[in-house]
């Protein structure tokens, strides 16, 4: 389905009118997709930034648009404050080509694994709408791919193994929201996953 279908969801929705009449000036500014192929469950998630109370306010998409009890600060990993650049509503791809798109990639570097889940974090990187995606392969696999909207490229494709999410961890490294990714060039390396399922770890490293 077209990210443009859930953001028109939330829009039409009286939770998102009601947060309107809160901060007119608010502004869409990132989406989260979990796409999970094993256990058949998929969670979307549209995030708006309130610049009245600095705040990202997020709404889950399913049968009903729910509003997330709280709203979460815009900052870095490293807790350093930032606005989000406003996300258009006119996003090109369809969540669901993210499957096919990271296994054709995948083909062509000679990679022959399933993916069995996909998270994907879409928003402005660099002028331009990112989709910022981790899957989950059959056999304790992790793929980090960056694909850019407009064109429909991938930007950026690495392979890890499950143990290297491990070395990570132990690394110390502490969660942040998906969308405190922050504002910066997308460089190879930079997207890790701390939880295997929550938008709350999805994290990026910073730059070096």
């Amino acid at each position: 389905m077209k990210a443009t279908v859930y953001i028109k969801k939330v829009k039409e929705s009286k939770e998102f009118k009601t947060f309107m009449k809160e901060d007119p000036k608010a502004y869409l500014c990132s989406l989260f997709f979990t796409r999970d192929f094993v256990e058949k469950r998929d969670d979307t998630q549209v995030d708006f930034y309130s610049p009245k109370t600095k705040m990202i306010i997020s709404f889950k998409v399913g049968k009903e648009v729910e509003r997330a009890p709280l709203g979460k600060k815009a900052e870095t990993l490293t807790h350093k404050k930032f606005v989000p650049k406003p996300l258009k509503d006119t996003i090109k791809m369809d969540v669901d080509e993210m499957e096919p798109t990271l296994m054709d990639e995948m083909h062509n570097r000679g990679m022959t694994y399933s993916i069995e889940k996909i998270l994907a974090f879409v928003n402005i990187t660099d002028g331009e709408v990112i989709w910022n995606c981790t899957a989950f392969l059959k056999g304790l696999g992790l793929l980090q791919a960056h694909v850019e909207d407009k064109t429909e490229t991938v930007l950026f494709m690495d392979k890890k193994s499950f143990f290297d999410l491990l070395r990570f961890t132990k690394g110390g490294a502490s969660s942040g929201t998906g969308p405190a990714l922050g504002p910066s060039k997308v460089q190879p390396g930079q997207v890790k996953i701390i939880d295997l399922g929550k938008k709350e770890d999805f994290v990026k490293k910073e730059k070096k």
